[in-house]
């Protein structure tokens, strides 16, 4: 039997353009030390011969021979080095003993600085000055001529300022370059914070959304629950009494049909927020009331017995109207209300809170206003009272709005659609 052949995994390769990139770079570099290393050579080759007033020993011309065979192999190989530390070192040698190799050995130097290290930094003096001594010593044994003290001595300093300022030139380049590394480093780490803020802040938004709905829900779960009984008790007495006038008959059927059709909005209501909950949970019955449009006075009282200046101001409208009109609307005024006089309470404590329930065309508007003062930090929520009115007023069809007014108050809208 023939076994089933896998085929073959497609091997990923790096990308030619950074090779290609890369090999042009080191180009450039080994043909530019080379043209301005040959370039140095002859000026030191010229005045070699004038000094030999144009005859050279052999053992000067062996010194010459090394000079070119060492500067073409560096500045060949000063190209491909650049990452490599001993090598960048070998091209310092090759600069010591060949003048051609000079502009090299000056790149290799400010390799070397790059990397910030004392020990290498001088381990390339020490090379560059044994380098010039040893040349300068060989350099008189061919010629016959005795070594001069003063002329050693200025060899030694122009080799070592040269070499302490490529170094130095090259260690600022690396302080460079970790800095800007470190910068970079210091901005994704921010970027990544402030991501991770920004997504905790999103989860933390869709929770309080998700709480609302299922708040709405609960509070639209107790109302239908009234509405239901209503229709169950007028249906019962329609349907076991018969001694009852037609005037009573009809204003029962009244009443259930008024009732069913308030118990059909809010089972939309509670649907609505049902089918956008992501996270459905399963919340315990409330034995507390559900508070109504006639709560709102209530609430006012007990912020002022708090020490909190609250005015309530209805306007075209009661909350006994509210109350009959549509009861998931009375409780979600009072819900909305009941949360801005403590979002009022934590951002602007002891700052007056006026209240207005207004009714207008179609539309039953809240607004609360109090002006900005600066709060406690420690009496400071997670912010997101005003996102769960927000949310409820958008499932109930209306909308919210908050900011402040050129008069420097903090004012909240909430507008709800109703039609009195």
């Amino acid at each position: 039997m023939t076994m089933p052949v896998a085929p073959p995994v497609p091997v990923s390769r790096p990308p030619e353009a950074p090779r290609v990139r890369t090999g042009l770079r080191a180009f450039v570099l080994s043909a530019s030390c080379s043209v301005l290393g040959a370039l140095v050579f002859l000026v030191t080759f010229g005045m070699t011969l004038e000094e030999n007033e144009g005859v050279l020993p052999g053992a000067l011309s062996g010194l010459i021979a090394l000079d070119v065979v060492t500067g073409l192999a560096a500045g060949i190989a000063v190209g491909p080095l650049r990452h490599s530390r001993t090598g960048n070192l070998l091209l310092v040698i090759a600069a010591s003993l060949s003048a051609w190799a000079v502009p090299a050995g000056l790149v290799a130097l400010v390799r070397i600085g790059t990397r910030r290290s004392y020990a290498w930094d001088g381990a390339a003096l020490a090379i560059m000055a044994t380098g010039s001594l040893g040349m300068t010593w060989a350099h008189a044994g061919t010629t016959g001529q005795p070594m001069e003290v003063g002329l050693t001595i200025a060899a030694l300093v122009m080799a070592g300022a040269v070499a302490v300022a490529a170094l130095m030139w090259g260690r600022a380049r690396g302080t460079r370059a970790a800095l800007m590394t470190s910068l970079r480093e210091q901005a994704a780490a921010a970027e990544r914070e402030r991501q991770a803020t920004a997504q905790s802040r999103d989860a933390s938004v869709a929770q309080a959304r998700a709480d609302e709905r299922r708040a709405i829900a609960r509070d639209m779960h107790d109302s239908l629950s009234h509405q239901l009984s209503l229709i169950a008790m007028h249906a019962a007495a329609l349907s076991y009494r018969d001694d009852l006038s037609p005037e009573q008959v009809r204003a029962a059927a009244r009443t259930v049909h008024e009732c069913a059709g308030e118990a059909n909005a809010v089972l939309r209501e509670v649907l609505a927020a049902l089918r956008e909950s992501d996270t459905p949970e399963v919340h315990a019955p409330h034995d507390s009331p559900l508070p109504t449009a006639s709560s709102i006075d209530a609430l006012a009282d007990e912020a002022r017995a708090d020490g909190q200046q609250v005015s309530v101001t209805w306007r075209a409208v009661t909350a006994e109207e509210v109350q009959h009109r549509s009861p998931a609307t009375s409780v979600s005024v009072a819900r909305i209300c009941s949360e801005l006089l403590m979002n009022a309470r934590k951002h602007a404590p002891g700052a007056p809170v006026e209240i207005m329930v207004e009714h207008t065309g179609a539309d039953l508007a809240l607004q609360v206003t109090n002006p900005v003062t600066q709060p406690d930090p420690a009496r400071l929520g997670t912010g997101l009272g005003l996102v769960g009115v927000a949310e409820r007023a958008r499932i109930l069809g209306g909308t919210a709005y908050s900011g402040r007014t050129a008069q420097g108050l903090f004012e909240v809208e909430v507008r709800i659609p109703w039609t009195g």
